[in-house]
């Protein structure tokens, strides 16, 4: 009976201490489960880490570049407003406005119409300083020619005989449409001057007609208007020159 007691307790302890092996076995299993996911949870985690790095370095990269090129942008267009009031104040300084503009577009007209360049000089420089004049104009009247009107009576000088004026014109007509024989004082006219030594210069242009002619240290300025019947009136102030 005590054999079959000591067997019992032979079966029973070798059940404990494969009960605690197995326990045993089992824990070990789950301590290594959990090292080797540990173990590769870091390594993924350290990938992830490695990618995230990797990718904040790219972006700290791109945006280096985008402040460079917005610093590279600003430096530009700073250039381009500097470019930009460079050209508003020179077309400012450079191109006329107001009274200058008007001023330059009647010359302009008036070169366009023929004026004598040398002669538009002059005027604009004559400006700077007050004229000297005689105050005394003196005034003649001559006949104009036309195609039935020449001879006698058709030029008058002035500046002691160094200025000559003579006139042709469009013959007028009667109320049936016949040629008379003085201009008609509506139709323009053309007026030569010629000075000793045989220049000539001339003025057309309906009446009332002006010129100046200079002679000299002289300046004549003339005005043409109708006369007497075939005759234009002519007067003459003579100023400093220049």
């Amino acid at each position: 009976m005590s054999l079959g007691l000591h067997e019992n307790r032979q079966r029973r302890r070798r059940r404990f201490w494969w009960a605690v092996t197995k326990w045993c076995l089992a824990l070990i299993a789950i301590v290594a489960a959990g090292a080797y996911s540990y173990r590769i949870g870091s390594q993924l985690a350290a990938r992830d880490v490695t990618k995230a790095e990797q990718r904040i370095a790219e972006l700290t990269q791109e945006v280096s570049g985008l402040e460079r090129q917005s610093a590279a942008l600003a430096s530009e267009l700073a250039r381009s407003k500097e470019a930009i009031a460079a050209w508003q104040q020179r077309y400012e300084r450079e191109v006329p406005t107001g009274f200058v503009r008007e001023l330059m577009d009647l010359v302009r007209r008036k070169l366009d119409a023929g004026a004598d360049q040398e002669r538009l000089t002059f005027l604009v420089s004559a400006a700077e300083k007050p004229r000297i004049c005689d105050e005394a104009p003196e005034t003649k009247r001559f006949i104009v020619t036309t195609s039935l009107q020449k001879g006698a009576n058709d030029a008058v000088s002035f500046a002691d005989r160094s200025i000559t004026v003579t006139a042709s014109g469009a013959a007028a007509r009667d109320a049936d449409g016949n040629i008379e024989a003085w201009f008609d004082p509506d139709q323009p006219v053309k007026v030569a001057f010629t000075e000793l030594g045989g220049k000539s210069v001339t003025a057309e242009g309906p009446l009332p007609l002006h010129r100046s002619i200079v002679v000299g240290n002289d300046e004549y300025r003339f005005t043409f208007l109708p006369g007497a019947r075939g005759f234009l009136s002519v007067t003459a102030d003579r100023c400093d020159y220049p």
